[in-house]
């Protein structure tokens, strides 16, 4: 007889490698990851090991070569040194000078005589500052004299305007007081104390 394929009892029952099947196929991966480290045998590792600092072989500095300027070619640097600053060599450089008065002297007199030409130029300039200051001074007096003889000039236009007016004034007093009479006498109050 032929095999049924509608019973799905049958085939369930049947076929249990067919559900068996999933599971090895995850546990197979696994399994030949670990199957194939199990049969690559690798040697055991070594242990290095590190030599100290402290060691005497690490301790020992390894002689450097030092090279002369002769060999390096090094040009000279644009020094000035006087002549018995010279350092000979092999020894402490030793700073005896020359004993030459003249140009000691000469140095000594340029050096002052640079000090003396600030200090004169220090000094002129204080002096010309003087001068412009003694010169606003007069100008600023200048013009406050101008200021009080103009004042006094309208002060003197004025008070003869006064004097014009006032001598006119009174011949027009006199003239209104005749013409008033008796009123004027009437207007006066007079206060007399006990």
């Amino acid at each position: 007889m032929a095999p049924n394929r509608g019973s799905s009892s049958k085939g369930s029952a049947g076929k249990p490698s067919g559900v068996s099947k999933g599971k090895p196929s995850t546990l197979s991966s696994g399994s030949r990851v670990s199957k194939s480290s199990a049969k690559v045998k690798r040697p055991p590792p070594k242990e290095m090991k590190s030599k100290a600092r402290t060691a005497p072989e690490n301790l020992k500095k390894k002689k450097t070569r030092e090279y002369t300027e002769k060999e390096l070619d090094l040009p000279a640097l644009n020094m000035i040194t006087p002549v018995g600053v010279v350092k000979p060599k092999g020894k402490k450089k030793g700073k005896t000078f020359v004993d030459d008065q003249e140009s000691m002297m000469t140095i000594l007199a340029m050096v002052n005589a640079e000090k003396e030409g600030q200090i004169e130029s220090k000094l002129m300039k204080a002096r010309q500052m003087e001068e412009i200051r003694e010169a606003k001074r007069k100008e600023a007096e200048a013009r406050q004299q101008e200021k009080k003889s103009k004042l006094e000039e309208t002060k003197d236009s004025l008070r003869r305007k006064k004097r014009k007016s006032n001598d006119d004034m009174p011949s027009k007093r006199s003239e209104s007081a005749e013409t008033n009479g008796t009123k004027s006498k009437g207007k006066r109050k007079s206060v007399s104390f006990a």
